[in-house]
């Protein structure tokens, strides 16, 4: 999967609801503009249809989809849905925990990374993001790219 096509997910437990909240197939630029922005910027935003507020969750994770996610994914809903022809069927209850096994199967947790770039190369301007949001967006890619190019090979 080349750089523009990657996909990200978040995962995120809010103090006022119950049950996990996630979002699945953001492109990078979606992720900052939808997710990190609002986040890091003190500003309620949308998870799961739900508005949050940075200082309401628990736990937000940002992770980059692995080019297996979609076909899994399209998995878990077939068997919650019809179930597979030996009969076994996903039950409704297990949801919340298959799809959070899938994002840790078909996923890798990017989240430090993704900050890194929004503090390296959006936060200094953010003033001037509105009007520049491309430019930053494509910088901060950059600096995430290379972080995660250093992740694989080893390095810190």
């Amino acid at each position: 999967m080349n750089d523009e096509n990657q996909k990200f997910a978040v995962i995120a437990e809010s103090k006022n609801y119950e049950k996990p909240l996630y979002l699945h197939d953001l492109t990078f630029a979606q992720l900052i503009d939808d997710v990190v922005v609002p986040y890091q910027t003190k500003q309620p935003f949308f998870i799961d249809g739900v508005a949050v507020k940075g200082e309401d969750l628990r736990k937000i994770k940002i992770v980059r989809q692995k080019e297996s996610f979609e076909l899994l994914f399209c998995d878990l809903h077939s068997d919650l849905r019809a179930g597979r022809s030996s009969g076994y069927k996903v039950p409704a209850a297990e949801y919340s925990i298959r799809l959070e096994a899938l994002f840790r199967e078909a996923g890798e947790d990017v989240t430090s990374q993704v900050v890194k770039a929004f503090n390296e190369r959006i936060l200094p301007r953010l003033k001037e993001y509105i009007p520049n949001r491309q430019e930053l967006i494509q910088g901060a890619s950059q600096v995430f790219i290379e972080a995660m190019k250093l992740l694989t090979r080893g390095g810190t």
